[in-house]
């Protein structure tokens, strides 16, 4: 049986072992944490001077940056690669450069080699790229001299036979044959009358997009047999163009609002 003697007698001695393993984890960490710091003083500051220079054509890297991670500053280099900058010997210097690997070199180095402008030499970024096939195209040499004729946008088919647009009088007198063909052949009549239909459906397309019924009425208020018989006579008589905005169809509308309502007044 254990006696309350030797109970308080060991516990003191554990105490006694934890305190001292304490003291020697806290003696080891200042020491390692006072061989990590080191105090760095103004009159230990080099002055480096030296020039960034292309490892394969030997010229200078200009506006290059130099940075001294320890105090986040740093310079840059001038048009010819030329730099100048203050570092501790303990420093280490990065050298950055768009489209050159990075480069690290302590300072201790640069002040070894004993020259007064060093030489750092940068590697220029190197990517292979795949084959590409680059196609254009381009209009043909004209060898013969003869001017091109601009492209026309009428098909084939409504072409006139005889001239590109309405022939003059003087054509009458230089080219009778033709100017008598072009206004009596009932071919070249039906291709007229199909492209000024083409056109017209082209231009209607374009002026319904602010001229339509929704739009009559919305602005005279009229609906049913009324509506229906106002919007056969703006057509008739609308006069609208195809560029026309919706202020000039507003306008436009309400001034043969009042002419219609002036005729249907008349014929009554």
């Amino acid at each position: 049986m254990i006696s309350i003697y030797q109970i308080h007698y060991k516990q003191p001695m554990a105490i006694k072992v934890v305190r001292i393993i304490v003291i020697i984890f806290l003696f080891i960490a200042i020491f390692q944490i006072r061989a990590n710091c080191q105090l760095y003083f103004p009159e230990d500051m080099v002055n480096i001077k030296g020039q960034l220079v292309d490892e394969i054509t030997k010229e200078g890297v200009g506006y290059a940056q130099i940075l001294n991670m320890r105090i986040r500053g740093g310079t840059m280099a001038d048009a010819f690669g030329k730099f100048s900058i203050q570092a501790d010997p303990s420093d280490t210097l990065t050298f950055k450069s768009l489209s050159y690997k990075d480069k690290k070199v302590p300072v201790a180095e640069l002040i070894v080699s004993g020259t007064e402008n060093v030489k750092i030499f940068l590697s220029p970024v190197r990517i292979l790229v795949g084959q590409v096939d680059v196609q254009g195209v381009a209009p043909k040499v004209n060898m013969s001299g003869i001017p091109i004729g601009k492209a026309v946008n009428v098909p084939v088919e409504l072409r006139s036979d005889y001239f590109a647009s309405k022939p003059t009088a003087l054509t009458a007198i230089f080219r009778p044959l033709s100017f008598i063909s072009y206004h009596l052949s009932k071919s070249e009549k039906e291709k007229r009358a199909t492209l000024a239909a083409i056109r017209s459906e082209r231009d209607w397309q374009i002026l319904s997009l602010v001229y339509n019924k929704d739009v009559i009425q919305r602005i005279t208020g009229l609906s049913g047999e009324a509506l229906e018989d106002f919007m056969l006579f703006c057509n008739a008589f609308n006069g609208l163009p195809v560029n026309a905005t919706n202020y000039d169809v507003e306008k436009r509308i309400k001034e043969l609002r009042l002419e219609y309502i002036a005729e249907k007044t008349n014929n009554k």
